[in-house]
């Protein structure tokens, strides 16, 4: 009985192991090349971030978070690096989620370095009005917040009126969806840090729509353009 008790609970747990590595197999084969190195990006940082505070070895604030007076002094990196540093648990979970979420989507639509592009597009923008909103003495800027806001706002320029349906409160589009996240989002980084940081956090989505937004429009001009350049030539001959 002692045996065949351990031969039952030795094959409950290499079934448990083979599900755990087929549903992380499956996970993987989700994830986009581009969307992986994000998320390794932001996994290793926070994870030598930890660390480097649990052992006092390595501090990464002092290199990679957005501070006024460091851009001021030619750190211009800090613009865009502070994004790769989670602003705790919570953030890195919800910064994960929107990647693993939207991330394939976008880099599917686009391309890995187009959706790469867009995240430090997204992230600089939120800098730059963190540079020129906050004081010498405000605290430093971490976590990807404005990143995940500019994947909301491509996620509704890619797919605004497709209905997501399931939802507690029902179906809603893609925009309507976004925009009460946004809502409830910015309400909860005013309520709990002030108007600056929730006008930060908006920043991120704001100028990746305005990037998107531009794009569309040049990508316009050049297609017609180029029509008509070929109904020129067609006349001319």
């Amino acid at each position: 009985m002692p045996g065949r008790r351990h031969a039952v609970r030795g094959g409950i747990d290499c079934w448990g192991i083979n599900r755990m590595r087929r549903l992380w197999q499956r996970f993987a084969a989700g994830l986009t090349p581009g969307v992986r190195v994000l998320l390794s990006l932001q996994a290793a940082c926070f994870l030598l971030a930890l660390a480097g505070q649990m052992t006092g070895t390595v501090d990464l604030h002092r290199w990679l978070a957005m501070g006024a007076p460091e851009v001021w002094h030619g750190q211009i990196w800090r613009l865009v690096t502070y994004a790769s540093l989670p602003a705790g648990v919570l953030d890195f979970a919800m910064t994960a989620l929107a990647l693993v979420m939207l991330g394939p989507l976008l880099e599917r639509h686009w391309t890995r370095r187009a959706l790469w592009l867009f995240c430090g597009i997204a992230a600089g923008g939120a800098g730059l009005v963190d540079l020129l909103l906050a004081g010498a003495g405000a605290p430093t800027l971490t976590g990807a917040g404005p990143v995940m806001f500019g994947l909301m706002i491509a996620w509704t320029f890619t797919s605004g009126l497709e209905v997501v349906p399931g939802l507690p409160f029902g179906p809603m589009t893609v925009g309507q969806l976004v925009l009460l996240f946004a809502v409830l989002s910015l309400l909860m980084s005013f309520f709990s840090a002030g108007f600056i940081p929730a006008l930060v956090q908006a920043a991120g989505g704001l100028a990746g729509g305005l990037y998107l937004w531009l794009r569309h429009k040049w990508l316009l001009a050049r297609a017609s353009r180029a029509v008509y350049s070929e109904r020129i030539r067609r006349l001319e001959l």
